[in-house]
């Protein structure tokens, strides 16, 4: 009796031509085969090496695309790049605006989104220095300036969120968080939120103080108190 009698064996999974395609290629790209830079082979230099018809290296090429490792640019060779912070953000914008539409996701973007800068402002609260204090005052100027204009509120309220975030020197969580901003604001109604505009103004003062006297526990439950009248607004 053969010893795989008695075992239980899953059936092997077809796989697309272009998903085997996709894999090889990202697995060349990962073990710098293809460095960042590189021209990748040909369609038909593809083509002949994977056995695969034009359509299968097409949509596999597309899908390494959409995960930020090859550039596709009409009339140039497609060439090998890294995956970035934006790329995978982008990627995730569709699904999350879809989400949005959701009272039940919506809340927990605001969960979510709450956690995060909770985080990031107590981080800020303790490492800041006084150039980064004096751009926050900026920003805060800035948005206390504009509390009867919704538009240029928003862009100024999601400015100095956004200069809080750079006091960490962390590009990503910048992107993380104008992501997350951009989704929410696009799920809100304006007449709602321009009734709070002032109140934000309030918080953001608050906030800013605590900062400044770089006082980490200060700092989130002035970050907390702000968010959670946007969650119940929300």
């Amino acid at each position: 009796m053969s010893t795989l009698d008695n075992l239980t064996l899953k059936p092997l999974k077809k796989v697309k031509l272009s998903d085997f395609v996709t894999d090889e290629i990202e697995r060349l790209i990962l073990d710098n085969t293809f460095k960042e830079g590189d021209v990748l082979p040909s369609e038909r230099e593809l083509m002949t090496a994977f056995g695969v018809g034009r359509p299968s290296v097409r949509e596999a090429l597309q899908k390494l695309s959409q995960k930020g490792l090859v550039e596709i640019n009409s009339g140039e060779k497609t060439r090998v790049t890294r995956p970035c912070t934006q790329t995978i953000v982008s990627g995730l914008s569709g699904i999350a605006i879809g989400l949005l539409s959701q009272d039940k996701e919506k809340m927990q973007f605001e969960h979510l989104r709450q956690l995060f800068e909770i985080s990031v402002v107590r981080e800020a609260a303790r490492v800041r220095t006084e150039e980064d204090v004096e751009k926050l005052s900026v920003a805060l100027e800035n948005n206390l300036a504009q509390v009867d204009n919704y538009d240029r509120f928003i862009e100024t309220d999601i400015a100095f969120h956004r200069t809080i975030t750079e006091i960490l020197g962390n590009p990503m969580v910048t992107t993380i968080y104008e992501s997350l901003v951009q989704w929410l604001i696009r799920s809100r109604n304006p007449e709602t939120f321009a009734k709070l505009h002032q109140i934000s103004c309030e918080h953001h003062v608050e906030i800013f103080k605590a900062i400044q006297q770089g006082d980490p526990d200060l700092a989130e439950r002035e970050m907390r108190h702000h968010l959670d009248n946007v969650m119940n607004n929300a």
